[in-house]
């Protein structure tokens, strides 16, 4: 396999990573058995830049470390069946130098909020949030899923700064930078959806208060 003579630890750390955040994320509801998707991006020490992916199909909950599939940034398959919004993954790669990891879920509270209309203000959960989701909050229109205007337009609006932005009727996308460190970059792009979520439920309940 091509992989596995360069950077075959740093491979499995990746794989084992992506494999994690899907159980992470279908365990908070935030996708079901076949949605959702999650890559990192790792460089190795002669500079060759990989993208391991979640795959195409597949229950996300019981992922193996050899379901992951692998991608050069130029869309070149080199493992597996990637997902097929490999291209969202991908444009905000390369248009986000510092971000070594993508998440996508179907935040279901968050689709709530955007059906209704609700307001999401991240003061609502304190200056830390606002600070984690990048000071904004990106806003990507309703576009086919895994097409390249969706692709175009997740990456317009995180090219901005953004660390988070809500996909109508799509969910939700969240980047992380970790340092450069691809697993902690992952933590902190699921943690980006999680506190998304949490942002929904408390924009929906001062939305319910308001109206008492």
């Amino acid at each position: 396999m091509v992989v596995a003579g360069r950077g075959a630890g740093i491979g499995l750390r990746a794989r084992a990573a992506v494999a994690s955040a899907m159980r992470r994320l279908y365990g908070r509801g935030l996708v079901n058995l076949r949605g959702g998707n999650v890559s990192v991006k790792v460089t190795l020490p002669d500079g060759t830049v990989f993208v391991y992916i979640t795959p195409s199909g597949g229950a996300k909950d019981s992922l193996g470390l050899m379901d992951v599939a692998v991608m050069g940034l130029d869309g070149s398959v080199l493992w597996g069946r990637p997902s097929s919004e490999h291209r969202l993954h991908l444009e905000i790669y390369r248009r986000r130098g510092d971000v070594y990891a993508v998440a996508h879920a179907h935040n279901p509270l968050l689709a709530t909020t955007t059906e209704l209309g609700v307001d999401l203000d991240p003061g609502l959960l304190g200056v830390e949030a606002q600070y984690y989701l990048g000071g904004c909050l990106g806003r990507v229109p309703a576009l086919p899923p895994g097409s390249p205007e969706l692709a175009r337009a997740a990456g317009e609006a995180l090219a901005a700064g953004c660390n988070a932005a809500v996909m109508e009727g799509h969910g939700a996308v969240a980047v992380g930078s970790g340092g450069g460190d691809p697993e902690a970059a992952l933590v902190e792009a699921v943690d980006r959806l999680e506190v998304l979520e949490d942002l929904a439920r408390a924009a929906l309940a001062s939305t319910v208060l308001k109206r008492e």
